[in-house]
């Protein structure tokens, strides 16, 4: 698979980094993390995915958050005589409301929003939020760093649209992601990018991801001919590199 790869990722090597939504993006995450006392390390490209994962589940974390401060400003009144169950009923009437309009997936029967805590912590946040008045859980609004944790849900995230990746195929050992602003597939094996497969920006308008599922199947289970079928079936790259890959197709019938 060498070969291709060298002939695909050296002629189109377009980063995200020059693209101004992904700049604004990075700045707004990176603000964020500042406010939250939290690192931001961009290393490569996967890890500006890993990042957009632990950054939309601070915006989810947030947004529990508010309507909890919210629904408990609204209850100030009479909040002390309500016992526990009471509280807490009425706190979560607002928060089942909010969390609909939240992304999330299904994880062991539970919906998880942070993807950055553990089930408990989720938990918490979905169900018992009203535990955020004691002091022991309330410090978690603002200093949570320890909690944080990476690939806690394997490749879910990603098939759940927490990262600006297209989810293509695989599992949390081995799967794919597409980015279609750069018209480049990621191969992420226990959670470290591989390879990438780079095709050409101008081609970049695909609406169906079936048009390169095939090709990452492929390049997954190491068949190089289906591979190089699937890119030449498909408008992905210049008339150029097609002969370049014809010929390099043809060396292999030999």
């Amino acid at each position: 698979m060498k070969k291709i790869n060298d002939l695909l990722n050296k002629k189109y090597k377009k980063r995200i980094e020059k693209l101004s939504h992904f700049k604004k993006k990075l700045r707004q995450m990176q603000m964020v993390f500042r406010e939250c006392g939290i690192s931001c390390n961009i290393k490569d490209e996967w890890s500006f995915y890993q990042v957009e994962v632990i950054y939309e589940g601070i915006l989810n974390k947030r947004q529990f958050e508010e309507t909890y401060l919210s629904t408990f400003v609204s209850m100030h009144d009479y909040w002390q005589d309500l016992d526990y169950q009471e509280r807490r009923h009425q706190m979560n009437v607002d928060i089942d409301r909010m969390r609909i309009q939240l992304k999330s997936f299904p994880y062991e029967g539970e919906e998880i929003y942070m993807p950055m805590f553990d089930q408990r912590m989720n938990r918490i946040y979905r169900q018992e939020i009203v535990m955020l008045e004691l002091k022991q859980y309330g410090r978690f609004i603002k200093d949570f760093q320890d909690l944080i944790e990476k690939n806690l849900y394997g490749c879910l995230p990603y098939q759940y649209n927490f990262s600006s990746c297209l989810f293509v195929c695989g599992n949390s050992d081995y799967f794919c992601l597409f980015n279609s602003d750069i018209n480049r597939l990621y191969f992420i094996q226990d959670f470290a990018c591989i390879d990438m497969l780079s095709f050409d920006p101008e081609y970049s308008n695909i609406s169906n991801l079936e048009l390169v599922k095939h090709i990452a199947n492929s390049y997954m289970n190491n068949d190089i001919k289906s591979t190089i079928e699937g890119i030449l079936k498909r408008n992905l790259v210049s008339e150029r590199m097609k002969k370049k890959l014809s010929r390099y197709y043809k060396k292999l019938l030999l």
